[in-house]
């Protein structure tokens, strides 16, 4: 395993992952929010950005 010194001196940051919440990745939470959202964007789009 790395030092700590090199650890601090990366601009990467270090992510543990908890992989407990992989059981909400099959979970439909607010599944009728993101079934209207769909439906909304199937409907009118995304919306125009400006030109810069």
């Amino acid at each position: 395993m790395k030092i700590v010194k090199e650890l601090n001196d990366k601009k990467t940051p270090i992510i543990r992952i908890d992989n407990s919440l992989k059981k909400y990745k099959v979970m439909p939470i607010f599944q009728d929010k993101v079934d209207k959202a769909n439906e909304t964007l199937r409907t009118v789009g995304l919306p125009k950005l400006p030109d810069k």
